[in-house]
């Protein structure tokens, strides 16, 4: 984890966006520790993640749900 928020947070200025699809009933907590949106991600230094890049989604949540897809 600690290696993936520096790199997220060291390229965050540049054009690049994340998709982390999460598969199965797994724990997800850290995909969502990614996704930022509660807090932002903050690197091992400190620095705060200028932008959010990261967007997780659960797959079951949205799996035969057409409406949510725009279908």
């Amino acid at each position: 984890m600690k290696a993936t928020k520096d790199l997220i947070v060291q390229n965050a200025n540049i054009p690049l966006s994340i998709i982390i699809v999460g598969i199965g009933n797994s724990d997800f907590g850290n995909m969502i520790e990614l996704d930022g949106d509660s807090r932002g991600i903050v690197n091992s230094q400190g620095q705060k993640c200028p932008r959010d890049i990261v967007q997780f989604v659960p797959f079951n949540k949205f799996n035969g749900n057409a409406e949510v897809l725009g279908a």
